[in-house]
């Protein structure tokens, strides 16, 4: 596929909007340094008649949804640098995750055996640790009685995207005796200069005046129109929890410097002389997060079986089927380059409302897509993103040479 122009790619996008076939979309992309740096905006922060004059901007606020779970990483990576736990630990101790001690694994005859093995740190970060989502339970606030659901494979033994990013944020909780809520704030918002996301919409007025609508396509349909009222995120019961996986509310601009806060940590030499001192995670901590995780074959091929089912490989970003993946401890790595787009060794992930992020330490470059749009993996936004992302990487080439 040949890369677009940036021009090529803004008009689509913004024809996109007009035509009311997506939501509001905000764009940012950065190289290593910040030298070159790329914010543009289109559309407007509703597609009800009410909210369509208020323009979506970088500052506007979105349901991050599982973009939360870097923060989550970032924050579980620091605990570990700090000398608070090991990537290995066992967790399921009195003093970390003692409701996991007595978890049980769910056998396909439907029958229950007790888990002998240890449940890691690593294995919660990397999805490897016997969890699985189900997404069809009742909403339930509390976050241990909606995600302690029996394993579905000993830890350790395959892969299954899950919830066990909340329960890495219960773990920092206890390991930093702080709130997830105001951990995020102490270790990462602040040092990165800005008062940044909450798990608690309705204590940050400042946010909740300014959270963009969330749309949805309906089935077949061609344009998005707007969620009902009494289905939009922030105005369900707001959780008890701080859900480390998904709970989060945030600025496109706010989530943005975090990814480039994890480019700049992976990409620096450590030393202070190359201008890209790292402000949240020690090179070696940052450069750990994209290590392949999936040791085992059986897991690699869960994974390979997830990607092949069309509307998943969307919600991966629709890479060729043929390219290796892998995953790591904050999301997606992509093992082969992809020719004008992502290379070897990206790491990247998003959110369930079709947002997208990467970070890509060989190109030197991460970018974000964000958008509210509902159902994920939507073929157009899909098709957005990846024209957005393969223009910047033509860009940072065009202005290196």
């Amino acid at each position: 596929m040949s890369s677009p122009t940036v021009a090529h790619m803004e008009e689509r996008v913004a024809e996109a909007c007009a035509a009311r076939h997506v939501a509001g979309v905000v764009l940012m992309a950065a190289d290593r340094s910040g030298r070159f740096r790329y914010t543009k905006s289109f559309g407007s922060q509703s597609l009800a008649d009410d909210g369509a004059t208020i323009p979506m901007t970088e500052h506007s606020a979105m349901w991050l949804a599982s973009c939360t779970k870097l923060a989550t990483s970032v924050a579980a990576m620091q605990c570990v640098e700090a000398g608070l736990i090991a990537l290995d630990d066992d967790v399921r101790t009195t003093a970390l995750l003692h409701e996991l001690a007595d978890i049980e694994i769910l056998r396909p005859d439907g029958s229950l055996v007790p888990n002998t093995k240890p449940i890691t740190l690593r294995q919660l970060l990397s999805h490897t640790s016997g969890f699985a989502y189900e997404f069809n339970e009742p909403l339930i606030r509390d976050l241990r009685g909606r995600f302690l659901h029996p394993l579905v494979f000993e830890p350790g033994t395959s892969w299954a995207y899950s919830p066990s990013t909340h329960w890495v944020g219960v773990l920092v909780e206890r390991l930093s005796g702080l709130q997830l809520d105001d951990y995020l704030t102490r270790h990462i918002w602040k040092p990165l200069g800005f008062k940044g996301p909450t798990f608690f919409l309705s204590q940050r007025p400042d946010l909740r005046d300014r959270l963009a609508r969330m749309a949805e396509r309906p089935e077949g349909g061609i344009s998005a129109v707007v969620q009902d009222a009494a289905e939009q995120p922030a105005l369900a019961p707001e959780a008890m929890d701080c859900l480390g996986g998904g709970g989060l509310f945030g600025s496109p601009a706010d989530f943005f410097a975090l990814v480039h806060a994890v480019l700049k940590a992976a990409t620096s030499s450590g030393t202070g002389t190359d201008n890209n001192t790292p402000v949240l995670l020690r090179p070696e901590t940052a450069r750990a997060m994209f290590a392949p995780q999936l040791g085992s074959e059986a897991a690699r091929a869960a994974l390979r079986q997830v990607a092949a089912v069309p509307v998943l490989n969307r919600m991966m970003g629709d890479m060729p089927l043929e390219t290796t993946k892998d995953w790591g401890l904050a999301g997606l790595i992509t093992l082969d380059d992809i020719p004008g787009w992502r290379s070897a060794g990206t790491l990247t992930w998003g959110g369930l409302p079709n947002l997208t992020w990467f970070i890509d330490p060989t190109a030197g470059l991460c970018g974000l897509y964000a958008t509210q749009l509902l159902p994920v993996g939507d073929e157009l936004s899909v098709k957005l993103t990846q024209m957005f992302e393969r223009a910047m990487y033509a860009e940072l080439k065009r202005q290196e040479q």
